[in-house]
């Protein structure tokens, strides 16, 4: 008869999949705006162009962005691939203000750094030569402008890195930043939005090693412990991670 039930060999399983699920919420994660042609709660559309989806894809739920807005001017989406569409904008002025901008936001259900801000723009030749992008990593506190730069002549990234942390604050159950793009000094033509990307890598949240929960241990000595692998231990285990006789995942 085996000695050790079934229920309690499943554990070292379930203990691999916890990890790997972990270190997936280690890896980078996006959020993608690229108005592509498929249906969705916002779409944009105009009768010369043709119809996009205006909400971001990507995140896997531990970052999302909000839909993009588009304050005082017209949008028309038109395609630069098949399926996959570019928002030609209207009615930028040639002074920059307060009532023409583009904005998006995003929520982090974790601590994240922000990698890098990726916009792919252009314009048309009287529309728009500059572009203002300002930004916060905390909606409650006010945006910075990190940038006035020419628009490029054709479609091109404009990259931002290193631009801090999203913190979640004490009490709130997740975290935001707040993207503004202003483009300004044109003649009258479109500034053509293609796409925009934004990429996090959670933080590390753990300031607790292993030496230090190994001295405050509780030791458990009723019944066998077993390794991750299913194998049985002896009644003082190392630093790592067991499966004890009341099958509780145990860290020392």
């Amino acid at each position: 008869m085996d000695p050790y039930p079934m229920n309690t060999r499943k554990w070292p399983l379930m203990v691999a999949l916890l990890m790997a699920v972990m270190t997936f919420g280690q890896q980078s994660q996006s959020i993608m705006y690229k108005w592509l042609n498929v249906p969705c709660s916002e779409m944009l559309n105009c009768d010369q162009g043709c119809s996009a989806c205006n909400l971001s894809s990507g995140g896997n739920g531990v970052l999302i962005g909000t839909n993009m807005a588009w304050i005082g001017v017209s949008t028309c989406p038109v395609p630069v691939a098949s399926g996959d569409n570019a928002v030609l904008t209207y009615g930028w002025p040639s002074i920059a203000d307060d009532q023409h901008y583009v904005i998006f936001s995003g929520i982090a259900a974790v601590p994240m750094r922000i990698d890098s801000l990726i916009i792919n723009h252009t314009s048309a030749t009287n529309g728009p030569e500059r572009l203002k992008v300002a930004f916060t990593n905390d909606v409650a506190a006010p945006m910075a402008e990190i940038s006035d730069a020419l628009v490029p002549p054709s479609f091109d990234n404009i990259v931002f890195t290193e631009l801090g942390e999203i913190a979640v604050p004490p009490g709130s159950p997740y975290g935001s930043f707040q993207v503004k793009l202003t483009p300004y000094q044109g003649w009258g033509e479109p500034w053509g939005l293609n796409e925009v990307r934004v990429v996090c890598t959670p933080v590390e949240q753990s300031g607790v090693g292993i030496n230090e929960v190994w001295n405050n241990r509780t030791l458990v000595t009723v019944g066998p412990w077993f390794d991750v692998m299913g194998r049985r231990t002896g009644e003082e285990p190392a630093p790592g991670v067991y499966v004890g006789p009341a099958k509780r995942v145990r860290v020392f």
